[in-house]
């Protein structure tokens, strides 16, 4: 888990930890110890396991987000509610004097409170969600699998193009398929040292995004090779496709560290078409075998 996120949520710490103390400064104040033969240790064990786990959400909310709208609200609404849990779970050690009542009477308005944020917040995130949906657009395909995401160029990795081709393959539809390969990258590697040489496919992972279309899919296949689904495209256009990304990538300025002078690089590419009758492995075999016959004649 990274908590460095939590640094930036200074004031939402600070609200959590104000109604926390609320909460135990009111049932303190104005509650009254029953006898240790009175507490009910189950509901002791539930209402506390609530409190914890809703501490958790929260935790969990503010180690994921970045500050903002959605993440106040999600933190209010849980943080409302946990006072409730949080009156609930005292309820079971104190008694309240006549003149106290109000207290358990009004314990689970916070709670109610805190649903009606914790919804509004929901919707926010929804709305916020289909904005995300557009910009990964064309970094995925239908279905989400963070797990599957590779750190370098944040493209999804082989495994997940495999499975996105495969459906393609087994519905039927026209696809067509493109390898790009980074030409003498080992040497890029060796000149400029591998950090540079991830910022390098970083930037290239976020040029070939930039040149799909809305429906298109690119992943990083291996190494510095990349591979790109093309649903619904003729073998022809989707040669033309390859071509332009071919320039695209060669005029790419890339300057490694404080280095004025700019560094250009090439690649090359090979495509096919999905076909019903040709295994996606036995496809993918022929395309790496062109791309690196294609390294050889190029040396």
């Amino acid at each position: 888990m990274d908590f460095s996120l939590l640094t930036r949520h200074r004031g939402l710490l600070a609200f959590v930890l104000l109604v926390l103390g609320l909460a135990v400064t009111l049932c303190v104040t104005n509650g009254q110890l029953k006898d240790i033969a009175e507490v009910e240790w189950l509901d002791v064990v539930g209402e506390g396991s609530i409190c914890l786990l809703t501490l958790c959400w929260i935790t969990a909310v503010m180690i994921s987000r970045p500050p903002g709208k959605v993440t106040a609200l999600l933190v209010a609404g849980l943080s409302f509610f946990n006072f409730s849990a949080m009156l609930d779970v005292f309820d079971e050690f104190t008694f309240y004097s006549d003149a106290a009542h109000w207290l358990s009477v009004v314990e689970s308005i916070p709670a109610a409170m805190g649903m009606i944020v914790m919804s509004i917040a929901l919707y926010w995130w929804h709305q916020e969600q289909l904005a995300l949906n557009k910009q990964l657009q064309r970094r995925e395909m239908w279905y989400r699998a963070h797990d599957q995401i590779d750190v370098i160029t944040q493209l999804y990795r082989a495994d997940y193009w495999r499975a996105r081709a495969m459906e393609l393959q087994e519905q039927g539809v026209k696809a067509a398929v493109v390898v790009l390969d980074i030409n003498d990258f080992s040497q890029f590697n060796l000149r400029y040292g591998h950090a540079e040489g991830d910022r390098f496919l970083k930037e290239i992972s976020q040029l070939i995004v930039m040149n799909l279309r809305a429906v298109d899919l690119a992943c990083r296949y291996a190494g510095d090779r990349f591979v790109i689904l093309m649903p619904e495209i003729a073998a022809n256009e989707a040669r033309e496709f390859a071509l332009q990304l071919e320039c695209s990538i060669r005029n790419v300025a890339f300057r490694s560290g404080g280095q004025t002078t700019a560094i250009f690089h090439s690649v090359r590419s090979v495509s096919a078409q999905l076909q019903q009758q040709v295994t996606l492995a036995e496809m993918m075999a022929g395309l790496n075998r062109q791309l690196d016959e294609t390294s050889r004649q190029a040396a």
